[in-house]
């Protein structure tokens, strides 16, 4: 997102969308581009957790912007702590919600993505 008060905006009046490790706050996009933002909080784990909360996210949500239909700003929330998360459990809730938001996932697309 492009500054603080989009981050705002989004975290005041955006939709809600949850799964087991991951919450997702999320507006219909106002320049017509897709963005996500990724928060691992600091209660949740160290630096080293949170850089590798992101690294696993991020392909999978960027490559799924091709098959989104309605771009939207999103800010996406790791809700488990270090000790229960594992790159394969992050996967797993984020193809939930991406389910839940109607988004098609591209053959052998975010799936595979960041495999490791």
């Amino acid at each position: 997102m492009p500054n603080q008060p989009a981050y705002r905006q989004v975290a005041v009046q955006g939709k809600f969308v949850r799964s087991p490790s991951l919450s997702m706050r999320w507006i219909d996009s106002p320049d017509g581009s897709c963005r996500f933002c990724f928060l691992a909080k600091k209660r949740n784990g160290n630096a080293v957790y949170r850089n590798k909360c992101r690294r696993v996210l991020r392909p999978l949500f960027f490559g799924m912007v091709p098959a989104i239909e309605k771009p939207v700003w999103a800010m996406v929330i790791v809700n488990d702590p270090s000790d229960v998360m594992t790159p394969d459990r992050l996967r797993e809730s984020a193809l939930k919600i991406f389910r839940k938001m109607e988004w098609k996932v591209p053959e052998g697309g975010s799936e595979n993505a960041c495999e490791g």
